[in-house]
């Protein structure tokens, strides 16, 4: 009961320190809001008129030969424009390419089999980075494919952008989401719509129980794989790690077989 108990009190500090800049936060927020996932592109795209008619948090795309990918916010729009919206704290050097990777997956959810290839929708991959990523200072940058000797536009639906998470310019509506998405008081924040989002997952009882339990789930994902990465690298099969697994964990053949995939597509 000590152990469970300390672990509570270390998942309600963390609670206390996340923002929406932090992954597994900002799925939780933004699953399912209509309202923040709208004012989030209108802001980014400069305008007042979209409207978000679903978003999803953390939709997982199995690839068929590659990695799969876990996207942090998928919607779709009234036009039928699809946005990947994910949020980067690393200054790791492959955005350029892992950009690349989730358009191209969407791409493989979004046309449906026999469909003619002039069915897939416009798509945007917007990365809010904690850091400047392109390193001019500039607060966005948007990337389409053109023609290297002429600059026309290659008009195939493809978008990336990146949001610079170093913009402190809170005279704009884009610096103000910046500020906002660091931000881990609701009270400090300049949207409304953030504001009450984040306050329900930090401040009410519903919210903080359902965050506990995302923490918990974390907690013991990392245990199982943990365990997993140990057991292949002394070479041990696959059939008998799901056993040991299922038994040190109480985990079903299922959810096994789930920890050993995640295992293989992240390594």
């Amino acid at each position: 009961m000590e152990t469970k108990s300390r672990l509570h009190e270390q998942d309600l500090q963390r609670l206390r320190g996340l923002r929406l800049i932090d992954d597994d936060f900002l799925k939780e927020v933004f699953d399912g809001n209509i309202k923040a996932s709208e004012l989030l592109l209108n802001v980014i795209f400069d305008r007042a008129d979209m409207k978000v008619i679903k978003v999803i948090g953390q939709r997982e795309i199995k690839g068929i030969e590659g990695h799969s990918v876990r996207l942090d916010i998928m919607a779709e729009d009234s036009e039928n424009k699809v946005y990947d919206i994910e949020v980067q704290r690393s200054d790791r050097g492959w955005l350029p390419q892992r950009a690349r990777y989730n358009s191209s997956m969407m791409d493989t959810v979004l046309l449906p089999a026999g469909e003619d290839y002039s069915a897939l929708v416009p798509t945007y991959v917007i990365f809010l980075t904690e850091n400047d990523a392109v390193g001019d200072g500039l607060p966005l940058h948007e990337y389409r494919m053109t023609d290297k000797y002429t600059g026309n536009l290659l008009d195939d639906g493809r978008n990336i952008i990146f949001v610079n998470g170093e913009n402190k310019d809170e005279r704009t509506s884009l610096g103000k989401l910046v500020h906002d998405f660091k931000c881990t008081s609701p009270d400090d924040m300049y949207f409304d719509v953030f504001a009450k989002s984040v306050r329900h997952f930090k401040e009410t009882e519903g919210g903080i129980t359902h965050m506990c339990k995302v923490m918990e789930d974390m907690r013991k994902e990392a245990a199982v794989l943990s365990v997993v990465r140990a057991y292949r690298n002394i070479n041990m099969g696959d059939a008998e790690i799901k056993e040991r697994i299922m038994e040190q964990f109480s985990l079903t053949k299922t959810e096994a077989q789930a920890y050993m995939d995640s295992d293989k597509e992240n390594t």
